[in-house]
């Protein structure tokens, strides 16, 4: 009786899903890929890619990464399969995606599978850039994350300030509306007292000029009068 599995999709190609039964752990005892291949490159293919497992109603199955040399033609198909799960998963072209990010590392795993297979010293090499890139991007996520954090946090002070600001400036604002009625109110008053400080001096100067006219007609006719009492001496 054949058990239907369910495989998850992925573009790193595997070996047949193997049974696992209840405990995973046991399936590494129980049987390996039968391909026949150098024991320490498989258990160097083995450690760069481990053996994924999941559980269905049925049990807990794994996979191998397979053992199988890639051709010319097998990259050719990767490169398809890859634009058309791009197009089906509807990954954005550019921008942050996780979805093209997560298709994209499945596509390098693949093809480090191809290189160690083909060179064990170039695929760990190959291996090496591809955790220091995830290295950095993990990095750069953490250092995203505690930005976002701290900009919250100043944002969340910034917000339990705002009441108080709010009601500096209202009452700055009634302070000033007081502050710009008595301006209005002293200069109307500066107005008043020029105005009458302008007429009184008008009213002083029109009184001394009568009065140096009374004067001066007054000395006028005291030496006319003292001129005529000389005369009749």
């Amino acid at each position: 009786m054949e058990i239907a599995v369910t495989v998850p999709e992925t573009l790193v190609k595997y070996d047949a899903p193997l049974f696992a039964g209840i405990e995973s752990n046991q399936q590494k005892a129980q049987s390996k890929p039968q391909i026949e291949i150098n024991a320490k490159l498989e258990d160097m293919i083995n450690s760069m890619l481990p053996p994924r497992e999941w559980v269905e109603d049925s049990g807990t199955w794994a996979q191998y990464v397979s053992k199988e040399p890639a051709s010319r033609l097998d990259v050719i198909a990767l490169q398809e399969q890859l634009d058309k799960k791009l197009s089906e998963r509807k990954a954005r072209e550019t921008g942050i995606c996780p979805v093209r990010e997560e298709l994209y590392s499945q596509c390098l795993d693949e093809l480090i599978r191809h290189v160690t297979l083909d060179g064990p010293e170039r695929g760990l090499l190959l291996m090496r850039t591809r955790d220091e890139i995830r290295m950095t991007i993990d990095a750069y996520k953490t250092l995203f994350a505690s930005s976002v954090t701290f900009g919250i946090k100043k944002q969340l002070r910034a917000e339990q300030g705002i009441p108080e600001f709010e009601s500096q400036v209202s009452e700055m604002e009634a302070q000033k509306s007081q502050l710009e009625l008595e301006v209005y109110e002293l200069r109307s008053k500066l107005e008043i007292v020029e105005k009458r400080e302008a007429e009184r001096k008008t009213a002083d100067d029109k009184r001394r000029k009568e009065e140096l006219d009374f004067l001066k007609y007054q000395g006028q006719h005291l030496d006319s009068f003292l001129k005529q009492m000389n005369s009749n001496k």
